[in-house]
């Protein structure tokens, strides 16, 4: 009966002593992973790191197999003694978690068997900082067009370059004009020149080829060079405005009206009407024939007035 109770209180120490049967890792193994860090933003690079015990006699396989991180973006990863070190994407906004993480290994046997731990899970942090709710978000680039950006204004550039010729054409058929007056030898009356010039500018057909502001430049010049011929100031170089403080009788007051209006269509964009066209010549050729020199030629007209000396 003795002898039994001691075989009994032997088997019991033997079980309860610590290390009586050994480390249990040699055994079975053993694997635990962790994140670092555990919490970041959307586009970080963050380490997931396990650390691995085999059993005694087992080894890894060339290419070990990890299992849990099918649903994670893999940058790398680097295979050491008891710990292998993956670098991961953080791709996501909202949840981020692993699956039950495993690793295969070789036995001592030569076969195939695995180790297992818990999933992992991170936090992910706003990119707008600790305060969203107050941050400052800028505008998105929209995308940028197949086509290249200047063909979308290529047609004004083109109705520009156009506008732009004619009233140098205008221009230079003005001072061609005056050009060939002074090379002439013949020097008109300046209300003789000044009709000669509108009629001129008329059989251009400036106005109905539709260039209307290079008529009303041409229309403007040929008032302001008369009025600086039969008035001793430098009309042509004034505003309207400062030629205002000069006219300072009713007859020269009544051009104002004239000169206000080719403003508007050169410089405003005004549009005017074939009429209104025609009623602003014939006002500016009745303005010079009143303040021409002498009697006007009764019955006759502007075209008497047109007509060259001699």
């Amino acid at each position: 009966m003795m002898k039994r109770i001691s075989f009994i209180i032997g088997l019991f120490l033997c079980v309860s002593v610590p290390g009586a049967q050994g480390d249990p890792t040699k055994t079975s193994g053993g694997l635990f992973a962790s994140l670092d860090p555990d919490s970041a933003g959307v586009g970080a690079i963050i380490r997931l790191i396990i650390n691995y015990s085999l059993p005694e006699g087992a080894h890894l396989p060339v290419d070990p197999v990890i299992k849990g991180l099918e649903d994670v973006s893999i940058i790398d990863r680097r295979i050491g003694s008891e710990q292998i070190i993956i670098r991961l994407l953080v791709d996501r906004l909202g949840s981020w978690k692993t699956g039950r993480i495993s690793l295969s290994y070789v036995d001592r046997g030569g076969r195939s068997q695995s180790l297992t731990t818990d999933p992992v899970s991170l936090t992910i942090l706003s990119n707008l900082g600790e305060k969203p709710a107050e941050a400052q978000l800028r505008a998105i680039q929209g995308i940028l067009p197949a086509k290249p950006l200047w063909l979308k204004y290529l047609p004004w550039a083109a109705g520009l370059t156009g506008i732009l010729l004619a009233v140098l054409s205008a221009f230079w058929w003005y001072k061609q004009r005056h050009k060939q007056k002074g090379s002439s030898g013949l020097q008109y009356p300046p209300h003789i020149l000044a009709l000669k010039e509108m009629e001129q500018l008329e059989a251009q057909g400036f106005f109905e080829k539709g260039y209307v502001k290079e008529f009303y430049f041409g229309f403007s010049e040929i008032l302001r060079h008369y009025l600086e011929s039969t008035r001793n100031f430098p009309a042509a170089e004034f505003t309207t405005e400062e030629i205002a403080h000069y006219l300072d009788n009713e007859q020269d007051r009544k051009l104002l009206p004239l000169l206000r209006q080719a403003d508007l269509i050169k410089f405003a964009d005004t549009i005017p009407t074939t009429a209104r066209k025609e009623e602003d010549v014939k006002e500016a050729l009745s303005y010079i024939h009143e303040t021409a020199p002498g009697p006007p030629e009764n019955g006759r007209g502007s075209n008497a007035l047109l007509e060259t000396p001699g």
